[in-house]
């Protein structure tokens, strides 16, 4: 962004924030960023998909939020066994499994080693159909980023709450004005009130689905980037590519996961 500031003494360098005085710019790739945009927008969508997951959960493992208990819904969380002695080692577990003594989930503790070979070998699974998923992905991008209908509703609502507020506030001055029943002044500004509320609510709603629209699209273009770039199988865990394609893990009784992907695919384990 180019001209945040402007100056409006030349003589004693004086400099103003640019409230709109003087036009600004943006300019891309103008230099090289400190964090790849890929990465950023990694990161962003990230930071909502942990939002929309409304609880608290550690966030310092990529397998973090990510494993989910068949039984319960819980999340899984890492755990650690014999911690005094040589047999220390690390798993994951679903952290209500003990919280009911009488209905204990039966879903099986797993270790990272495990979980990332299972990963490597479902995603190269998806190699040979590559092709054909990136199709359908980018036809489900076309759907979701056309939010035509749902702009255009909003623009009606926004029509309408502006009419309300007219009558509400021509009502307000006969009121004030005029000697007027407050009875039914009274009734008429409730519903008018109610009318502005219901046309609010249904707006934000409105908003709000174009938003997850947006997050599941974002969320759909980090897998197509992943994807597209891997043309031959993987023989090593990556965290990022972890992150980019993974929704969520259902880790079943059987001890089957059920690996869900951000373009909505779900394979099993």
């Amino acid at each position: 962004m180019l001209q945040k500031q402007f100056t409006v003494d030349f003589l004693q360098h004086k400099m103003k924030e640019n409230n709109g005085e003087v036009p600004q710019y943006y300019i891309e790739h103008s230099h090289e960023a400190i964090i790849p945009p890929a990465d950023w927008e990694l990161v962003k969508l990230e930071m909502a998909r942990r939002k929309s997951l409304g609880r608290c959960y550690s966030g310092n493992s990529v397998f973090g939020a990510r494993l989910i208990c068949e039984d319960c819904g819980g999340f899984f969380g890492a755990k650690t066994w014999n911690s005094t002695n040589k047999y220390k080692r690390t798993v994951w577990q679903c952290n209500h499994k003990f919280d009911d003594k009488k209905h204990r989930c039966t879903t099986p503790h797993l270790n990272e080693e495990d979980i990332k070979k299972r990963f490597i070998t479902v995603y190269n699974g998806l190699i040979p159909s590559r092709d054909n998923i990136l199709d359908d992905c980018r036809c489900m991008l076309d759907v979701l980023t056309d939010t035509t209908e749902i702009d255009r509703k909003i623009a009606d609502f926004a029509q309408e709450a502006e009419v309300v507020a007219g009558l509400t506030k021509k009502l307000i001055e006969e009121n004030a004005s005029n000697v007027m029943s407050q009875t039914e002044f009274n009734k008429k500004y409730k519903s008018y009130e109610e009318r502005y509320t219901s046309i609010r609510d249904k707006t934000a709603k409105l908003q709000e689905q174009s938003k997850q629209r947006k997050d599941q699209a974002d969320s759909i273009g980090a897998f197509i980037f992943e994807l597209h770039d891997i043309e031959n199988p993987i023989t090593t865990f990556d965290n990022k590519l972890w992150i980019s394609v993974i929704e969520s893990i259902t880790v079943k009784n059987n001890g089957t996961l059920l690996f869900r992907f951000r373009n909505g695919m779900e394979i099993e384990g």
